[in-house]
């Protein structure tokens, strides 16, 4: 994004739409997190501002606190002999109600969207449309991958261009022979070249349309059930 101003509001808007955990180091350093997992030694989190990314993991010798998303605060700390003591704390600086979790799905726009509380990217949202075993979603996510392999028939709109561009000059009569005229073959080779260039990118904006319709109405359909 070229704007800084904006790329800084569309963080606070989106950090705002998400519930978020806040891991304290005892060097200080501060992360904003999604916690995934708590073991006797281990802490497994994502960055929040990343949740598609890698899973990290710290041992929690390195945790001083963490501050979860509906408020409660867990203290760690370190005993002798390498025990480490947790302590659940209450603060008035977040919200104590429990986290709302919707089990519904929304679209986040871009092929990303909402479950839970996670962004899932498209496959991953695929992948949970079709662990339901539902035929009616299982055939709409089948619709909506077919329509994305047929999309990218827009990128042969470039050669196809090029070679209608290379046909047109190659009808072209040489200098000793322009009573000749246009080279008919390569002229209507150039023609039918230059019609399937422009249909490409057309028939690829009606597959995205296609592939977006599916997946919206996935969406919905699930909504319904579940």
């Amino acid at each position: 994004m070229k704007n800084p101003f904006l790329a800084i509001l569309f963080t606070f808007i989106l950090s705002a739409n998400f519930a978020q955990d806040t891991i304290t180091k005892f060097n200080n350093e501060k992360i904003i997190a999604k916690i995934l997992e708590i073991s006797p030694t281990e802490i497994k989190y994502k960055k929040f501002n990343f949740l598609d990314g890698p899973t990290f993991t710290d041992k929690k010798s390195d945790i001083q606190m963490i501050v979860f998303s509906n408020g409660m605060k867990e203290e760690f700390k370190q005993e002798p002999g390498g025990k480490i003591e947790a302590r659940v704390l209450e603060s008035n600086d977040y919200y104590r109600e429990p986290a709302v979790v919707s089990t519904k799905i929304e679209e986040r726009g871009a092929g990303k969207f909402r479950h839970k509380n996670v962004i899932l990217n498209e496959r991953e949202f695929h992948n949970l449309l079709i662990n339901t075993k539902d035929k009616k979603l299982v055939d709409l996510v089948s619709s909506s991958k077919d329509a994305k392999a047929l999309q990218y028939i827009g990128f042969a709109g470039i050669p196809v261009g090029m070679a209608a561009l290379l046909l047109f000059i190659k009808s072209i009569p040489k200098p000793l022979f322009r009573s000749q005229g246009f080279d008919s073959t390569y002229l209507t080779g150039s023609a039918v070249c230059l019609v399937a260039a422009v249909a490409c990118p057309i028939t690829s904006a009606s597959f995205k349309r296609k592939r977006t319709t599916c997946n919206r109405a996935a969406v919905k359909l699930y909504n319904e059930k579940y």
